[in-house]
């Protein structure tokens, strides 16, 4: 019967035993593998915000370059646009004065005033000392092509500032327009990838929370595993000890017995 009851006793505990042994080793397993995920997405969070960092500064450079760049081309425009007003301005006073110039050597030709004569018949020139010259005078022609030809080198060298700077003006300008362009493209590309990892951290901040808490539900299940195992030990394991060790008792008690009887026995013969 002790035996029968022992066996019913063992049949009762190998079953929830086995499932608590069972629910250990799943929640032991669930717990190394939500340990393993919650390493595995801090460290991408980690990277993650190191990569919005260093775009973030690229940005901060690029914003920086762009300004200073407009400052510069800025002045530099102002300093192209006064230098060929300038020289606009020269080449028509130079123009000017070469018409003037040549205006007057060209139709300059002194010519003398009608005479007036006196009451013997005698003009001013008449009475005038013989001049060192004779014939009409138009001028120092001579001269006048020297200083006409200074004037024309002047005048091409404002031409060449005013196309010079001109064309310089018109390409630097265009230069400009290039690197606004990649600049700003470039900084929209990384601002839009910057949003792109942002909504990536906050997916991982949530997968964090969500490994955080199975590695608080696989640990709360793992003890309550832990806690149904401890029951059934002590009411399988130590409840079977104390049977064995009833039983043993018994056969020290049944032995002890049998001994008096012999004793007994051979007392009364």
């Amino acid at each position: 019967a002790a035996a029968l009851e022992e066996m019913n006793q063992k049949s009762f505990c190998d079953k929830p035993r086995a499932e608590a042994v069972g629910s250990r080793d799943k929640q032991s397993l669930a717990l190394e593998g939500a340990h393993a995920e919650l390493v595995g997405k801090e460290a991408q969070k980690a990277e993650l915000l190191d990569e919005i960092k260093i775009l973030s500064e690229e940005v901060a450079e690029l914003n920086k370059a762009f300004m200073e760049a407009t400052e510069l081309r800025q002045d530099e425009k102002a300093a192209n646009a006064k230098t060929i007003s300038m020289a606009t301005e020269g080449k028509a006073a130079v123009e000017s004065a070469i018409t003037v110039l040549e205006g007057y050597y060209k139709a300059f030709v002194q010519k003398a005033a009608a005479p007036i004569v006196d009451r013997e018949g005698k003009t001013i020139s008449d009475l005038a000392p013989e001049s060192s010259f004779s014939g009409e005078y138009k001028g120092n022609q001579e001269a006048s092509k020297g200083i006409i030809g200074l004037l024309n080198v002047i005048l091409s060298d404002f031409g060449r500032t005013e196309t010079t700077v001109g064309e310089a003006e018109k390409d630097a300008q265009t230069a400009f327009k290039k690197f606004e362009g990649e600049t700003k493209t470039s900084i929209s590309d990384k601002e839009a990838l910057v949003k792109t990892k942002e909504g990536e951290v906050e997916k991982v901040q949530q997968a964090i929370v969500d490994a955080k808490d199975a590695i608080k539900s696989a640990t709360d299940l793992k003890a309550t595993s832990l806690q149904e195992l401890e029951k059934l030990s002590a009411m399988c394991v130590d409840g079977t000890e104390s049977y064995a060790e009833r039983k043993e008792q018994r056969e020290k008690e049944i032995a002890a017995l049998k001994e008096a009887i012999t004793i007994l026995d051979e007392w009364k013969d």
